[in-house]
């Protein structure tokens, strides 16, 4: 009898615990459904007020109905209805008192929802709707709106089929337009006659209560768009940069001295620290910076820290009200369309308007000539190692009185170009030829440390020659300057060891020339580009032919047809020259072929052809005949490729922007000088990898004693003992921008 009692409490539990499950299931899916349905109402009243604009009078959703899905049933599954609030942006939605405690967690859980909050509380029916700024504004301002394009507004916004509200002044003047940021037109005068935020313009933007803080604001002059943003407090609206905005194209440079990018106008850097190419500075427990590098310890043994993230560089604004308060980088802080970074240099940077910028005060080696001294603190004084340590302003390229538009160093020797076309030297030469002035040295037996840059005469014919580029090949022994004319024509000079014997004159087969001094490649050729490589310069000509151009020892300038000389390459199935796939090239430059010694140096090419493929002479010794690096290289769509190494270490980017590395990417200098230790880098940044370090804020510091680098790879990704070799191509990032390489 018990048995038979037990057996029937057991069949009622799991009859009504079947019940209630059902009961939960069926309200659960209820409940799913509610969210979904305020979600549709809520995106249909954020698409009535960008559309219409107008005093709402009822709280029935039937006045979004245009909006609202075909067939939108307005019941809530709990036979109520939804409404909308009478005055605020909430839909009114009531849910019976008798659903289970763990549905109401599902549904005030805010699971589920993009456009709507849940209710604060049970007792609460109010789900609100989440409004971005423009469409909160667009509330607080209808009885001023029209939507009607043809009225000719007056003292009213036009909201135009964008959901852009365009103001119009009395006169019918259209002053300014408001999305998420504002851009101002020329008759609003935003600027007054002192250059300074206009008292009208500020009164308008108070009555309109239409700028916040860190809004951007663009004001259209002379048909350039000038960058402002609103920083609040005392100082209000203020200009970013020292002139019109110009993001342009992404610049990355790479090389055995490290490098850097320039987006968006501002330069980030990497590698040895020792000469502040990233510009960081020690700071000690107390916050106190002192005069000796980045590191984790005052021994000088510590002083060469390899930094492997990205830096921006840190600005000097010649604005007191920023400067004082040691921002890391102002938001008047200069844009830069070129910049010259390296482990022995330090970092510069050419900005928008031409003047040029430049860091390293604080470097091991920090002298005139091995970093560019020519840039003045807030006092007009030279810089120093006193200085903090950022980027400071020319004196003579200061943006005004003489502008630049690219420079760079070799040595001591630095060579400018200005937006007018010449090029100029300053620095000293003590051998190599590459001031440019027709000697192997250059201001060098009794410096002149004060001296101002100086221009390169140049002529042709009688005529003085103007130039579109400057640039220079990096391989130590084979470097030379090279310059593009405004006519197309190109000049080299320099006397390294494996392309001169040490002397400026020479007389090779018949033809005299001085090596010292910027020479015309002879030939026939219009180029309108040119591009530094490793020993040779990559030329383009007008008819969008490549060109490798190089001077071997004892011998003219040569001008080498790159699309000839592909047309016998035959590596295997996928790397061999097919007329139809290669007439094409999109992008080449020169490498080694392997196995590879000095021998072998610049005697391989590599291109990406009109089919986005990669071939030519990019293998490493290591990886030649590697089946799966082959099948790599012709699974990725390329678009760009760069040689940075003389044993094939090269990136590409392939034509979703993103960039892959393979070979060698550590570099060693011999000897035990601050000048070899500050040599020894990673030539790439860790873009996006899991070797960052949590504790040190994402800035990761390898290496840094006597010069050493900690070990990135092992095993037969370390082949000969480098210290960081990628086998294989390696994604190191992406780039949401078009690019070029330097």
């Amino acid at each position: 009898m018990i048995f038979i009692k037990f057996l029937i409490f057991i069949f009622l539990s799991v009859s009504l615990y079947s019940e209630e499950m059902y009961f939960d299931t069926i309200s659960l899916s209820k409940i799913k459904k509610v969210i979904k349905k305020e979600e549709q109402i809520a995106k249909a009243y954020k698409e009535y007020i960008l559309e219409k604009a107008q005093i709402r009078t009822s709280t029935s959703i039937s006045i979004l109905n245009d909006f609202l899905p075909i067939g939108f049933k307005n019941d809530n599954l709990f036979s109520k209805s939804f409404s909308l609030h009478a005055t605020e942006s909430y839909i009114v939605n009531e849910i019976p008192s008798n659903i289970k405690s763990a549905l109401y967690d599902k549904y005030y859980s805010n699971e589920n929802r993009i456009y709507t909050k849940a209710p604060l509380s049970k007792n609460s029916k109010n789900v609100e709707i989440i409004l971005s700024e423009k469409e909160k504004y667009i509330l607080t301002q209808l009885s001023s709106i029209t939507t009607d394009a043809t009225s000719s507004p007056k003292n009213k916004y036009l909201l135009d089929t964008k959901g852009v509200l365009h103001w119009y002044d009395n006169d019918g003047k259209l002053l300014f337009s408001y999305d998420k940021n504002l851009i101002v037109y020329p008759d609003a005068k935003m600027i007054d006659d002192d250059g300074n935020i206009s008292s009208d313009f500020q009164d308008l933007l108070d009555d309109k209560k239409i700028s916040s803080l860190g809004q951007q604001i663009l004001n259209i002059e002379n048909g350039i768009a000038h960058e402002y943003i609103n920083i609040g407090g005392d100082t209000g609206i203020v200009k970013i940069g020292d002139g019109s905005r110009d993001i342009g194209k992404t610049i990355i440079q790479f090389s055995r001295r490290a490098g850097g990018m320039i987006i968006n106008g501002d330069i980030y850097t990497w590698g040895n620290n020792a000469n502040q190419i990233v510009g960081l500075v020690k700071t000690d427990s107390y916050g106190n910076k002192s005069n000796t590098q980045y590191s984790g310890s005052a021994d000088n043994y510590y002083k060469y820290p390899v930094i492997t993230g990205l830096v921006r560089a840190k600005v000097k604004t010649y604005d007191s009200k920023f400067d004082s308060k040691n921002f890391f980088s102002s938001p008047i802080r200069p844009k830069f369309v070129d910049f010259f970074s390296t482990v022995y240099h330090s970092t510069c940077g050419v900005t928008v308007d031409g003047a040029i910028y430049c860091g390293g005060s604080k470097g091991v080696t920090y002298s005139f000539g091995s970093n560019f001294t020519h840039v003045l603190d807030a006092d007009g004084n030279l810089v120093g190692n006193d200085d903090p340590e950022m980027l400071y302003r020319s004196r003579f390229f200061d943006g005004i009185t003489n502008k630049a538009s690219k420079m760079f160093a070799n040595n001591q020797i630095w060579l400018i170009l200005s937006q007018d076309g010449d090029i100029y030297r300053w620095g000293y030469d003590f051998g190599s030829g590459f001031s440019g002035n027709g000697y192997t040295q250059f201001n060098y037996s009794n410096k002149k440390t004060n001296k101002d840059p100086e221009k390169l005469s140049i002529s042709s014919n009688g005529t003085s020659v103007k130039f579109n580029d400057i640039t220079y090949l990096l391989t130590i022994g084979y470097r030379k300057m090279g310059a593009l004319s405004k006519d197309g024509d190109i000049y080299i000079w320099g006397i390294e060891s494996e392309i001169a014997s040490g002397k400026c004159g020479v007389t090779w087969e018949g033809v005299s020339m001085n090596l010292c001094k910027p020479l015309k490649v002879e030939t026939d050729i219009t180029f309108k580009s040119i591009t530094g490589g490793l020993e040779a310069f990559v030329a383009v000509s007008d008819d969008d032919k490549f060109y490798k151009i190089y001077q071997p020892k004892n011998k003219k300038p040569i001008v080498l047809s790159v699309n000839e000389a592909i047309k016998n390459y035959n590596e295997g199935e996928h790397n061999k020259y097919v007329e139809e796939d290669d007439t094409q090239l999109l992008s080449v430059d020169f490498s080694s072929k392997a196995p590879i010694s000095e021998s072998t140096w610049n005697t391989g090419i590599v291109w990406v052809n009109s089919k986005n493929e990669l071939k030519g002479d990019y293998f490493t010794s290591e990886n030649k005949d590697d089946e799966f690096f082959k099948d790599a290289i012709a699974n990725i769509k390329w678009k760009k490729i760069k040689v940075i190494q003389d044993d094939n270490g090269m990136c590409g980017i392939d034509t979703s922007n993103q960039m892959y590395c393979w070979g060698k990417m550590s570099f060693y200098r011999s000897g035990g000088s601050n000048s070899d230790f500050v040599g020894n880098t990673f030539m790439l940044p860790v873009f996006n990898t899991n070797l960052y370090d949590l504790k040190k804020d994402f800035l990761v510091a390898e290496g840094g004693y006597s010069g050493y680098l900690t070990k990135m790879t092992s095993g037969d990704w370390n082949p000969s003992g480098n210290d960081f070799f990628m086998k294989y191509p390696t994604y190191i990032g992406g780039f949401n921008y078009e690019f070029t390489f330097k």
